[in-house]
């Protein structure tokens, strides 16, 4: 199954023609049928290329009759994770997308022509997934699958080696809520009804690290000083020989840097502006001299204490003098890390990709989270949903982002999620079934790039065990 496009040939103009298969389906009289998802393709490579599907279906508890499953779990992982990559994140989307031949022949684990002929599943059978899913024993390892995809990826890129250094980046990133979903509630901050999950980001590649679901009105450090020190072991045995970690000012509370010192875990964190830092800056508030006709930054170091800390620490002011601007404007990071002032700064200063990354997130793979209490299911069951939900979409992500990746290596140029989305995987496809063949018309705009990355997907070999 994971050989179903070969190489591309020339049709027409207006058309190429791929040897292999074909996507939101519409039947045409005969046999062809048309999609215009054919991108799935390459998210079915890449998930077959990690091994990660098979990887989640000898872990994960099924309980479920074997006797009266008719979509195997890998089945069901395999569509609700590329339907969240193309961008159909409403579970009512499965009946929408149930004779799709591009989603069923992707999706299938069966080979041969027949496969395009199978029904997706629908959307109580994917909501059964989620239930399924959110059993603890099974969120923790599908937790430890995103964790995987990042290690394999990294050890794809050091020959098969641990990275030497890795900078993960912290932040809470406000998903907004559509109703009275478990777990959300009104932030003042933000103005809107949310949940307030942690993300975790690879500073380095954009690789998401991992995702935790917290109430829409928690502090922005709630939880994280249990989490990070897990999600940090883990990547120094398997991924990194030293992983750093870079916070928002709104994680410089006292519980996450005690937790960051006592498991030896090197951070640059910004603290928030008060008082006692104001009166570093004090002398160095008004500019001297002539103004500059550039911009001018430098940076000053002192031991500071801060009233909830159980100890001093270093912390790096960082200055700004911009032209015709009579007052200079000031910065404060917090650290342990031995390096040197400008190291300080400039390595919290590339936090803005991260952002980036967030943001890219919340525009592509989408915000809500629509778990609601069905039936009997208690506020907690629900909630679980909803992590699993969210841990499925940060699966869904990063094989979109190792799509990016390949695409960008392969044409020198940078993407967006966004514009891969458009232009590669949204792309539109004539299904033609015939002497046991599979052939697919693909639009003449959308060969090159699948020229291209068929050519620079990696391949990748799963660590075993």
């Amino acid at each position: 199954m994971t050989r179903l496009i070969g190489k591309v040939l020339t049709a027409s103009r207006s058309e190429t023609q791929v040897a292999g298969v074909q996507t939101s389906c519409v039947r045409t009289p005969g046999s062809e049928r048309l999609s215009s998802d054919a991108g799935v393709y390459f998210q079915r490579e890449a998930l077959e290329r990690t091994g990660i599907i098979s990887w989640l279906t000898e872990r994960l508890t099924d309980p479920r009759d074997p006797h009266r499953v008719k979509h195997p779990l890998s089945e069901l992982l395999r569509d609700a994770l590329m339907m969240i990559g193309q961008g159909w994140d409403d579970q009512a989307d499965a009946e929408t997308l149930r004779d799709d031949p591009m989603l069923a022949a992707c999706g299938s684990d069966r080979r041969g022509a027949q496969v395009i002929e199978r029904k997706l599943a629908s959307q109580p059978t994917i909501s059964r997934l989620l239930d399924i899913l959110a059993r603890e024993p099974n969120q923790e390892v599908l937790d430890e699958a995103l964790l995987r995809l990042v290690e394999e990826r990294v050890r794809a890129r050091n020959k098969g080696r641990r990275a030497r250094t890795m900078t993960i980046d912290i932040d809470g990133v406000p998903l907004q809520a559509h109703g009275q979903q478990p777990g959300s509630a009104f932030n003042g901050h933000t103005g809107q009804r949310q949940h307030y999950p942690l993300f975790a980001l690879c500073g380095e590649t954009g690789d998401m690290v991992g995702v935790l679901l917290r109430p829409g009105n928690a502090g922005p450090a709630n939880e994280a000083a249990a989490w990070i020190p897990k999600l940090v072991e883990y990547l120094r045995e398997h991924v990194a020989r030293q992983v750093r970690v870079r916070l928002d000012a709104g994680f410089a509370d006292a519980a996450t840097l005690a937790a960051l010192d006592a498991h030896g875990i090197g951070y640059i964190a910004r603290l928030p502006r008060n008082r006692a830092l104001e009166r570093h800056f004090e002398p160095h508030r008004y500019r001297r001299g002539r103004p500059s006709k550039r911009e001018r930054e430098w940076t000053e170091e002192f031991v500071h204490e801060a009233g909830t800390w159980e100890r001093a620490r270093r912390v790096v002011m960082v200055i700004r003098e911009r032209p015709g601007e009579l007052f200079r404007d000031a910065f404060y990071l917090v650290t342990n890390i031995q390096g040197s002032q400008r190291f300080v700064r400039r390595h919290y200063q590339q936090r803005g990709k991260a952002e980036a990354h967030f943001g890219e997130y919340k525009d592509v793979i989408g915000e809500s989270l629509p778990c609601t209490r069905r039936g009997q299911a208690t506020e907690e069951q629900a909630f679980a949903r909803s992590q699993a939900l969210l841990t499925l979409r940060a699966l869904a992500y990063q094989v979109l982002h190792v799509l990016r990746d390949s695409l960008e290596r392969a044409t020198g140029d940078g993407w967006s999620l966004r514009r891969l989305r458009e232009q590669v995987l949204k792309s539109a496809v004539r299904v033609l079934r015939h002497a046991r063949k599979l052939q697919v018309i693909l639009e003449r705009r959308a060969a090159s790039h699948w020229r291209a990355l068929l050519r620079r997907l990696p391949r990748m070999e799963p660590r075993p065990g």
